[in-house]
């Protein structure tokens, strides 16, 4: 049968027929200076330079193909973390193959002003620095303190994304409390007021008093009590008590019996406003319709059935309160029951009996059990597990609580969200996540969008009356407007008008839906970047703000712009620790990654975690958590070893990004550091070997390229492939993982071996051979690898040795740079399936050969002979045409064809066509057999437990739902490996 690759020769004889007839030149290079290789060294003023140059900038005048993105906009006063490095990895990946692929790349940065977060840090520096507060600042010269603060560190998370290598477009930075920003916001809000589609209404709200504002869903982190615990939180000077239910009685009027509800919050019973059962609890279905006593109102309350109430969960009866629970809202718009708020903004009871009136609501628990105890009211109080609802940035435990807000109304937003969708004009990847964006999609709840903060975007709304009665809001930004368009609706002189501008500011998630669009020009500048890059080719994120943010940017977008922001979303993972653990301060185990790059000793790490809780940027607990956590995690390495923005890059990508999660692990980005090294190795060996045909000059052709150079450039063309279509399909873990086969496995551990002895012989047609292979595998393989180590690629190309006209391509490899991205049609000709089956035979042969000399402890010093003895033809013939090669490989001085001799040596069955022998030297030869089976015994043993473990996992239904799927897939990659292992062990011990 004919070849892949003898097709190829055929096809291609006249393109090479130049090249068969002449010699070629050899191009030698600059050697490289370091003899291993240095981060910091290969790193040094590369991206200062690429920057300088224009590198990264969109050209408006360009006829390519346009990509455009946009980086969501990082907080303005952060730092980058792990969630910021896996992120902005994936889109510079994205961004540099696009540029590679001939594409006019607009990837553009900006930062976000972050309400919530930046007023957060800067209070917690005020009150670690200065011993003070915003409110005894007064808001004016508080906002002086955020405007100094970002002054200070606005511009730290962008000079940490220029040393991760990120390739974006710094003259476009936009920043969203810019004028240009500013303007488009009070635009979009103006605009959908106009159209009815935001309104002012009194509704209940996530409360934060810490804060003293709302906040949205996504600043909760809701933490899973198991039972009684003691919580420290903020402004309280001793702990708060959580994991208790506690059940007390309301009496039914007009009888002697009684219903017992159970609540985790005793102090909001001053807020109930009736008992609800399920209509058909046969318990109280008779008391549906009848009164209960409130025992410090004085006053009756119904009983009502509704369909939500569990009857097997506590005594079946449940408490509402409409004005601290948003289901018991629900229910109480429902059935029409009044709302009591008994909590104010400042955590304390209000509209209530004197005897609790304006106590802290956690005094005021202890007081209300006292007194149901002292009436005979307070049944009982167990353990219990909870969910407790926590402010991410304060650590306050949130509740709800009435309040005047402006909303969104999403109701026709979402049928538009829904129909892009399913129509097929908006693309959400991975495919899992369509079931979570129709969710949100098809949520009829409207969007609270105004919050109580002093730092963001003042509402641009006035709140207009007439001796503040017959109210009326105007949004406008000027004031003058706002009382010429009230005296429309109040039908008096503007002059007679009170204006005054509302206090609140707006949700950040409303500046930053408007992003995509905003950042591009609009709402003034409309015909240059919003004309030519607008909408975006792709938008890329973190799955857990598809609702927060890419949701609300596609409903607004189609509003305001009249076309979807971008077509496709693709979605992927959180970071996590190497155990599969959330990252979060509150864990203490956030990794900053600039740590990861430079390295950093365990007391260099304590130093910093102390300097950033004096900072206020780490509580008193979270300091702690992170000091516990670096000792368990780092102690070994005494810290973390200096890896390198390289070896980081390519860590985080060789996880699965598509993922829910994505494992980090420091020991395994040191491992893609000493990758690092073995790619800086081999251009140094390509260097060395190349410098041999310094004083040589020969004529080859394709005809000259060796056994092992056909089998490299099989494996290349492969990998090409590989590579091309796993990016296409953003898996990056897929591309990561061939080509560090390709690089590491096959062509440091075997192709350059296999080249020494070919370099080392008389014929200079076989160095030369390898020479053509082995810049082209280089170049080609470097190319591939650039989108992910950016520095080191761009360092060891340009140094690679090469050819005039290099015989492996039709194409001049000169030309070739960091930014030509292989292309699998170039390569696909050298694919030689059959070669590659037939080479894996003979490799699996020479990987026995050594493990039997490791077994039996014979050292790469001492070469013994071999034997090797086979009914399998074509695995004779190639290891006669490879003998040299064969004997460097295997570290051996001589090969026998056939039957191992009886004496002196060991043996090991392949499978049941070859068995392989090997000779032990010396006079031990009996102690040395029983002491190689006695480690093998052990070996067996544990490897049999290993198995054991780990096929007990996927026995276990959790690990099956629980576990991540990539992490199983790596777990079954793991199982099949040792199964195999153990095979060949066994069969190694039955000889």
């Amino acid at each position: 049968m004919v070849t892949i690759y003898q097709n190829y020769i055929s096809k291609t004889l006249k393109i090479h027929q130049r090249l068969m007839s002449s010699s070629t030149q050899v191009i030698f290079r600059e050697n490289l200076s370091a003899p291993a290789y240095q981060p910091g060294f290969v790193e040094k003023d590369k991206y200062h330079k690429w920057e300088h140059n224009g590198l990264f900038e969109a050209q408006n005048g360009s006829k390519k193909p346009i990509f455009s993105m946009v980086l969501p906009p990082p907080n303005v006063t952060g730092k980058l973390h792990l969630g910021h490095a896996l992120a902005c990895t994936v889109q510079d990946v994205i961004a540099r193959r696009k540029r590679s692929l001939g594409h006019n790349v607009l990837w553009l940065p900006g930062t976000d002003h972050a309400g919530i977060a930046t007023q957060g840090v800067v209070e917690r520096y005020l009150q670690s620095t200065q011993k003070t507060t915003r409110h005894l600042l007064g808001q004016e010269k508080f906002i002086k303190e955020v405007l100094k603060w970002k002054d200070k560190h606005g511009n730290t998370i962008c000079d940490q994304l220029r040393s991760l290598g990120c390739s974006l477009d710094w003259s476009r930075q936009s920043f969203t409390m810019d004028s240009r920003h500013t303007n488009a916001v009070n635009t979009a809000f103006i605009e959908l007021f106009k159209k009815g589609l935001i309104y002012r209404r009194k509704a209940l709200v996530n409360w934060c008093t810490n804060l003293n504002s709302t906040i949205s869903d996504i600043e909760i982190e809701n933490v899973q009590i198991k039972g009684p615990t003691d919580v420290m939180l903020p402004g309280y000077q001793k702990p708060v008590k959580f994991g208790l239910i506690f059940s007390f009685a309301y009496k039914v009027m007009d009888s002697d019996e009684e219903i017992v509800v159970a609540t985790t919050m005793p102090e909001t019973m001053l807020g109930d406003t009736a008992v609800a059962v399920h209509p058909n609890d046969e318990r109280y279905n008779s008391l549906i319709g009848r009164q209960v006593f409130h025992p410090f109102r004085k006053t009756p309350m119904p009983v009502i059935g509704d369909e939500f109430v569990d009857m097997k969960f506590g005594t079946g009866a449940v408490k509402i309160t409409p004005a601290h629970s948003k289901i018991d809202f629900e229910i109480g718009q429902a059935h029409q029951l009044p709302v009591y708020q008994v909590i104010n903004e400042d955590g304390n009871m209000v509209h209530c009996d004197h005897l609790f009136l304006l106590k802290n609501r956690y005094e005021c628990r202890e007081l209300i059990l006292k007194t149901l105890k002292d009436i005979g009211l307070l049944r009982d109080i167990k353990p219990h597990e909870m969910t407790l609802p926590k402010c991410s940035r304060t650590g306050d435990v949130i509740y709800c609580l009435p309040k005047e807000q402006w909303f969104v109304m999403c109701s026709e937003l979402n049928k538009r969200a829904v129909e892009v969708l399913k129509n097929g004009d908006l693309k959400v990847a991975p495919d899992k996540f369509t079931k979570t964006w129709l969710q949100w999609a098809e949520d009829d709840r409207d969007w609270c969008i105004s919050r109580q903060l002093w730092w963001g975007h003042q509402v641009p709304a006035f709140k207009c009356s007439v001796d503040d009665s017959h109210v009326v809001w105007i949004a406008c930004t000027d004031m003058n407007t706002a009382k010429l368009e009230a005296s429309k609706f109040l039908r008096t002189m503007p002059a007679e008008i009170k204006a005054v501008r509302d206090t609140d500011v707006l949700d950040t998630w409303f500046s930053s839906g408007i992003y995509p669009f905003a950042a591009m020009g609009w709402p003034e500048n409309l015909d240059k970047d919003y004309k030519l890059y607008y909408p975006l080719s792709l938008m890329a994120t973190a799955h857990d703000i598809l609702g927060f943010w890419v949701h609300r940017m596609v409903i607004l977008g189609l509003e305001l712009t009249g076309s979807l922001p971008f077509k496709d979303v693709f979605l992927h993972g959180i970071i996590c620790d190497s155990k599969g653990a959330k990252m979060s301060k509150s864990r203490g185990n956030v990794i900053d990654p600039v740590d990861v790059i430079n390295g950093i000793s365990l007391e260099k790490l304590r130093e910093k975690t102390e300097d950033m809780n004096k900072q206020g940027v780490l509580s008193a607990n979270e300091m702690k958590k992170a000091i516990a956590y670096h000792k368990a995690n780092f102690s070994g390495t005494k810290g973390i070893p200096e890896c390198g923005v390289d070896a980081l890059r390519f860590t985080l990508l060789s996880q699965d990004v598509k993922s829910h999660f994505v494992n980090f692990d420091v020991y395994q980005c040191n491992a893609n550091k000493l990758f690092c090294n073995k790619i800086w190795q081999s251009v140094k060996y390509t260097q060395i070997s190349f410098d041999k045909l310094r004083n040589t000059k020969d004529e080859i052709t394709l005809n000259d390229l060796t056994y092992f150079d056909k089998w490299i450039l099989s494996k290349l063309a492969y990998m090409v492939e590989k590579v091309n279509n796993s990016m296409d399909n953003y898996d990056f873990h897929l591309a990561a993982k061939a080509l560090r086969t390709l690089i590491y496995s096959e062509f440091c551990d075997v192709y350059l071996e296999a080249t020494k002895s070919g370099f080392e012989s008389d014929n200079v047609k076989t160095g030369y051979a390898h020479a053509h292979t082995l810049s082209a595998v280089l170049n080609t393989s470097l190319r591939s690898l650039c989108p992910f180590m950016i520095y080191l690629t761009h360092e060891l190309i340009p140094k690679i040795p090469a050819f005039e006209n290099n015989i492996i391509h039709n194409f001049n490899d000169l030309h070739k740079t960091c930014l030509d991205n292989p292309m699998t049609e170039d390569f696909i000709s050298w694919r030689d399936e059959s070669l590659e089956k037939q080479s894996e035979r003979l490799l699996k042969t020479l990987n026995l050969v050594r493990e039997l000399k490791g077994l039996y402890g014979i050292s790469n010093k001492i070469k013994p002979s071999i034997a090797i003895d086979t009914t399998d033809e074509t695995l004779a013939k190639d290891l006669e045409l490879n003998r040299a090669v064969v004997l460097n490989l295997t570290r051996c001085s001589v090969l026998n064809l056939g039957e191992a001799p009886k004496r002196n040596y060991v043996q090991a069955p392949l499978d049941k066509t070859t068995k392989i022998g090997v000779e032990i030297l010396g006079d031990d030869f009996n102690n040395t057999i029983l002491s190689a089976r006695s480690k093998l015994e052990k070996k067996i043993k544990k490897l049999e437990q290993s198995l054991a473990k780990l096929e007990e996992k996927f026995s276990n239904s959790h690990y099956l739902t629980t576990v991540p799927q990539w992490t199983q897939i790596m777990d079954r990659e793991q199982l099949s490996n040792k199964k195999e292992e153990l095979d060949n062990l066994r069969k190694m011990l039955s000889n």
